[in-house]
């Protein structure tokens, strides 16, 4: 009996570990939620490519956005615009297939590449497989992937260049060259993520000299962020607990592929200081990690690998039970698993959703191009693409002008009483609309109807009239 239990078990890890296993998963994670809600524009980083990008076509670089948070300079990363609008016009594709089948497309590669170039470092099968498995179903991942982000192409660039450095081929080379100098187009973490990797690839070889090259692309980083960096480091603030996640998540760390990483870095300390390279790459990451919460996508590409080395140690442990151990096992496997799930499941459904879009539409249609519209952040960069109307706020924070009284007083608009002082910051902003939908009036903003501002709009009619109200989202004409 025994004897069987084992062979069935070498069969599963077999299957398991078997590379096609691995890229149908990756396949199928990434096309369910566009077979599931249609293969069409999703989530506020597409809508917002879609603007920018059709902007560039129709009026070369701006040196300003009119639309987001009431005008703003344009200091956004041009790297993706650009990439989509050079396809565009060589092959002609239009704008909203590419933002819908580019990220499918490199999220595949990006997968077999994950692949190929673990495979480089001779990795045991399992840790291997293991590793893609845990990448795959990471939300940070999948965010990058299943719809269009500032993460899709740079993050695939990254991928294709160090494998391409790995080939050790001459004309390979150049090309990873040429790919790493257009990384600063794409924003200083990319390049640091990228540059980094190299240099301790290159150092770990006894190449160093290979490096040099390579590091005059700081200097391009330097120039294009001059504007909005603090030395020479993109440095956004987030708050602590946005960092991680128990279930779900969106684009964050799971607590059960930290634990799994950190008996990854325990099987590291076996070696104790013959793997302290591997220590000063991962404390490195780590600091640029808690300066911008973007770094999240390269802090999981580690941890996905640590991971894998986790579960490996997890199981030379001496367990005083094996029960204990597989329960441990099942629990961090399952939720990494669950995770991903989660994340797939919230992904499948329409962002935003009908109602959502047909307000915004109505807006478009039926205000002057000249008029401020309040929402929520969430509903910012649709009120720019959809309806092509000034935001009061979205969620593009980062370097957008007074963006903290901004949001200071979007919080006494949302829950405030005081009449006079609401319409006191409406004159001074010049906000013409508001558009409230059912999620804020179900959790998001409110959740209740007499609380701030939908208590003093429903209650003040001859300050606010009601223009359009169809399946719960609304539109309220400021007088």
């Amino acid at each position: 009996m025994e004897h069987a239990l084992g062979k069935l078990k070498k069969a599963y890890t077999k299957l398991f570990a078997n590379y096609h296993a691995i890229f149908l998963l990756a396949f199928i994670a990434l096309v369910i939620p566009s077979l599931a809600k249609g293969f069409d524009l999703h989530g506020s980083e597409s809508y917002f490519y879609y603007r920018i990008t059709n902007f560039v076509l129709d009026n070369n670089i701006p040196g300003y956005d009119f639309l987001s948070f009431g005008g703003r300079a344009f200091l956004y990363n041009l790297g993706s615009p650009l990439f989509l609008v050079l396809i565009n016009l060589i092959f002609k594709v239009s704008v909203i297939n590419l933002l819908v089948f580019v990220p499918i497309l490199f999220g595949f590669l990006s997968v077999i590449l994950f692949y190929l170039i673990l495979k480089r470092f001779n990795m045991k099968r399992n840790v291997l497989s293991f590793s893609c498995y845990i990448l795959i179903l990471s939300p940070a991942f999948l965010y990058s992937f299943v719809h269009f982000t500032s993460f899709t192409i740079p993050l695939f660039l990254n991928f294709l260049g160090f494998y391409l450095i790995l080939n050790r081929k001459k004309l390979f080379s150049y090309i990873a060259f040429f790919i790493y100098l257009i990384l600063p187009l794409f924003g200083f973490i990319h390049v640091f993520f990228g540059l980094v990797l190299l240099f301790f690839h290159f150092y770990e070889n006894k190449e160093v000299r290979k490096f040099i090259p390579y590091s005059t692309i700081i200097l391009p980083v330097l120039y294009l962020n001059n504007h909005f960096i603090i030395s020479g480091i993109d440095v956004v603030k987030h708050e602590l607990s946005e960092y991680f996640f128990i279930l779900g998540g969106e684009y964050s760390l799971s607590i059960f592929l930290i634990a799994l990483a950190l008996f990854g870095l325990v099987f590291l300390w076996e070696k104790r200081y013959k793997n302290s390279i591997y220590y000063l790459f991962i404390i490195l990451n780590l600091f640029i990690l808690f300066l911008n919460i973007k770094y999240i996508i390269y802090i999981t590409l580690i941890s996905s690998v640590l991971g894998a080395y986790g579960l490996r140690y997890i199981y030379k442990l001496e367990w005083s039970s094996h029960l204990i151990r597989d329960l441990t096992v099942i629990i961090l496997i399952g939720g990494i698993l669950v995770s991903g799930v989660i994340f797939l499941s919230e992904n499948s459904r329409r962002d935003p959703d009908q109602s959502v879009y047909n307000a915004l539409v109505y807006i478009g249609e039926n205000t002057d191009p000249r008029d401020v519209i309040l929402s929520h952040e969430k509903y910012g960069i649709y009120i720019n693409s959809v309806s092509a109307r000034k935001n009061f706020v979205d969620i593009n924070r980062d370097y957008a002008p007074r963006a903290d009284l901004r949001f200071y007083h979007l919080n006494k608009i949302f829950y405030s009483r005081d009449m006079t002082n609401l319409l006191k910051i409406f004159k001074e902003f010049k906000i013409d609309y508001i558009m409230i939908t059912p999620e804020m009036k179900n959790g998001l903003v409110w959740s209740s109807s007499n609380q701030g501002l939908l208590y003093l709009i429903n209650n003040n009619q001859e300050y606010f009239k009601l223009a359009y109200n169809e399946d719960g989202a609304e539109v309220w004409r400021v007088s």
